[in-house]
């Protein structure tokens, strides 16, 4: 909850910071063989603001969520070259992996940098969020350009579907005008969130008192 000008000065060093790095790969000769990824966990603290987009770090608004993604790789990605389909940071591992000359096995991820090098489109597929803070549990799902969001805060419930093609600032609810996307995208959340349960028992800690 800084002022703004601190918030500037942090990126203004991290830019100064990432400028050395460039600087030493090219000195050392290895600018021109190495895969250079500069992104996010999460989006801006309240200190970003405004951007634009409904949120902060911590929620599955846009604004928690949606990061900046740039790769610098000589000779394999085009300078300028842009990917407008929506990725996470689990694509990166099977990117670098594939970069490696690594099998990517059974990851979740896709190779999205092979993709773009290629020019070959990323199919659509399901992108799913889940955080919780304290009494909080944030959850969403985006197939294509809609997006549900859920909070859970105690007794509280709050449920969103929002269309990001029109509206990336996700200010135009369209939870009660369209229930039928909405249970759907619902239905792949409760889905993945079975899949990805964990199958060992939960973990407890004696209380010492």
């Amino acid at each position: 909850r800084a002022p703004p000008a601190f918030y500037a000065a942090m990126i203004e060093s991290l830019e100064g910071a990432v400028g050395r790095i460039l600087d030493t790969l090219d000195r050392a000769g290895a600018g021109s063989n190495t895969l250079v990824i500069f992104t996010s966990d999460n989006g801006g603290t309240r200190s970003a603001r405004p951007t634009g987009l409904r949120g902060f770090k911590g929620t599955t608004f846009e604004g928690g969520i949606r990061v900046p993604c740039l790769a610098r790789w000589p000779g394999v990605l085009a300078a300028g070259a842009t990917c407008d389909a929506p990725a996470q940071t689990i694509d990166l591992t099977a990117s670098i992996l594939r970069a490696a000359g690594a099998g990517t096995g059974a990851l979740d991820g896709r190779d999205v940098l092979g993709a773009l090098a290629a020019g070959r489109t990323i199919p659509d597929r399901p992108l799913f969020w889940r955080g919780r803070r304290g009494e909080k549990t944030w959850r969403a799902v985006r197939d294509g350009s809609l997006k549900y969001v859920s909070l859970r805060n105690g007794a509280k419930r709050e449920e969103y579907l929002f269309d990001l093609a029109g509206d990336p600032g996700e200010t135009n609810d369209l939870l009660a005008a369209r229930g039928g996307d909405a249970a759907r995208l619902k239905g792949l959340l409760e889905t993945w969130e079975g899949e990805v349960r964990p199958r060992r028992p939960a973990y407890s800690v004696q209380d010492p008192r």
